[in-house]
């Protein structure tokens, strides 16, 4: 064989690299699958990333958060489970398994991988909190409350135009979940919002309270109900109880009448009792129900008279204590005979007022006489809700401006600079698993299709492993390039960006973790813009409008 020929025979026999990566691979039952079950998860991580920017959008409580991350971490467990799948599926088909003993060996590696996920991504956030500082979850309590306050729009940022329409946006609410992010390296941000910081904090409180047009309408509700109460039941209980105090001379009259006639029986008289039966005279008298002291003087009309009106007065108001409780629970130290005023001004009926509204601790007297009703709500406003507000607010500051130093584990503030900073870095953490989650299956979706289709894959695990997730960054990593957002051309934007890639470092220079981080912050705004439609449609027509135990039309605490 001369060299030409040898050549041309190594050529031909020598394997091409496309042949390397990609190969043959059969159209075999696990394929079809696996594609259905990646396009059933797909439709519900879909669902599920679009609910998540709602929820942000909506400025939820941290109960309505903390629920829909229990979804958020379920649902990334059971991607991660997903990726073993084919590879248990071909070793049950090579060992010849049964269909019952696969799925056996199915369900149990996903749910062990699914509760090492779930673990994983809770030690996560946990990690983020415990290594958090003093500063920094300072910084993290400003920031949250920066941004509820441009979701309830009781904040504005120069340089930045945002408005109620732009933020229900999907570019919008993507940014909203992540600003804390973005902002967290800001020069002097204490400062930057120190004059709209209690402007900011009323807002809130305002809008956790529902505003002012709907607690005067509780107020109203409850004043109604009150004075119903107050003219039926109190009134009533008022009346029974005066009838039975009138009823004293009697009951004196007809209580001394027998007692004489029992003593002229046993031939005596009140003030004829020799001393040695004066005892036994008063257990008689004890007994007949006339509460006379120890060393009462059989003779003495006057204890005799005390001791009958004591005792009435004494039942009258047990009483009425007792009809109290039924009718005004934990309001039983009431007295009776309070005309309206000193009966709306009492402190149990003040108390018991402002716990219905929510108003509890906070001091603000709650009047019941009321200007025309024209003026009523205004009045309402200037006496009530806005001194309910400048309570909590002054009761804010004291927490949000608090020194640095109170921030840390054991001091004042350690819970709540906790709770912010898990608060600032929850939503980024679990949007980003979201999306890497769902682009990973969808190129997982793409090469099973390709397979039933063509009979072509990857030919090799370790190579697939290697370029799923390689090609899912590199699919979202494109819409760095596709401005389709006016908030990423804002001139804040570009601040936040260029402070954001110092994350990590000790000065103003750019990191890796960084810029990295600053360069998926803007992919996923810009990828939100075309994905949001879609998923959004895909949760309220496929998925019957599933909430993912976020309802924003519930009351909010």
């Amino acid at each position: 064989m001369t060299v030409t020929n040898l050549a041309i025979a190594t050529a031909r026999t020598r394997p091409k690299l496309a042949n390397i990566v990609i190969g043959h691979q059969p159209r075999a039952g696990w394929v079809v699958l696996m594609t259905v079950v990646t396009a059933l998860y797909l439709l519900v991580e879909c669902g599920f990333n679009s609910r998540l920017l709602d929820v942000v959008g909506g400025m939820p409580d941290k109960h309505a958060v903390e629920s829909i991350e229990v979804f958020g971490r379920s649902l990334s467990g059971f991607a991660v489970a997903l990726m073993f799948w084919p590879a248990l599926l071909k070793r049950a088909l090579r060992v010849r398994a049964s269909w019952l003993s696969a799925v056996l060996v199915i369900a149990v590696v996903s749910s062990g991988v699914g509760a090492m996920v779930y673990q994983a991504e809770l030690k996560l956030v946990n990690w983020v909190v415990d290594r958090s500082t003093p500063a920094q979850r300072y910084i993290a309590t400003n920031l949250v409350t920066v941004q509820n306050a441009l979701v309830s729009r009781g904040a504005t940022l120069d340089g930045l135009p945002l408005t109620l329409e732009s933020m229900a946006e999907p570019d919008g609410k993507t940014f909203l979940a992540i600003f804390p992010m973005l902002a967290y390296s800001t020069r002097d941000l204490d400062q930057k919002i120190g004059k709209q910081k209690p402007l900011i904090l009323r807002n809130a409180i305002d809008r956790m309270y529902g505003g002012v047009t709907q607690n005067y309408n509780r107020f109203i509700a409850v004043r109604e109900e009150l004075i119903k109460r107050y003219n039926g039941d109190y009134l009533k209980a008022c009346g029974d109880f005066n009838r039975a105090i009138a009823r004293t001379p009697q009951e004196q009259e007809r209580a001394w009448s027998d007692y004489e006639r029992k003593l002229q029986k046993n031939r005596m008289s009140a003030d004829r009792v020799p001393p040695p039966y004066w005892a036994r005279v008063r257990r008689d008298v004890v007994a007949a129900g006339v509460p006379v002291p120890a060393n009462w003087d059989p003779a003495d009309r006057a204890g005799f008279y005390n001791a009958i009106a004591h005792k009435i007065r004494s039942e009258s108001e047990r009483r009425f204590a007792d009809g109290m409780r039924k009718q005004f629970p934990n309001q039983a130290s009431l007295p009776p005979n309070l005309d309206k005023d000193a009966f709306f001004g009492h402190p149990t009926i003040q108390a018991a007022w402002q716990a219905k509204l929510g108003y509890e601790g906070t001091g603000v007297r709650l009047p019941v006489d009321l200007p025309e009703p024209n003026a009523a709500p205004a009045f309402f406003q200037r006496q009530v809700y806005d001194k309910v507000l400048g309570f909590h607010v002054q009761e804010k500051l004291k927490k949000y401006d608090a020194p640095v130093a109170t921030f840390a584990d054991g001091r004042p503030q350690g819970a709540l600079g906790r709770e912010q900073m898990r608060a600032l870095a929850v939503p980024p953490i679990a949007l980003m698993f979201s999306i890497i989650g769902a682009l990973v299956h969808i190129i997982k979706l793409i090469l099973f299709a390709l397979q039933l289709a063509f009979e072509r894959g990857f030919a090799y695990g370790a190579v697939k492993a290697i370029a799923v997730p390689t090609l899912a960054f590199a699919l979202l990593l494109t819409f760095y390039f596709v401005p389709a957002s006016p908030i990423t051309r804002q001139p804040l934007f570009a601040y936040f960006e260029a402070r954001g890639s110092t994350m990590g470092g000790d000065g103003d220079n750019p990191t890796i973790p960084g810029r990295a981080a600053m360069v998926l912050a803007r992919s996923v705004i810009h990828a939100q813009v075309f994905a949001y439609p879609v998923f959004e449609a895909i949760r309220k027509q496929v998925l019957q409008g599933y909430e993912f135990g976020y309802h924003p039309n519930s009351p909010q605490t």
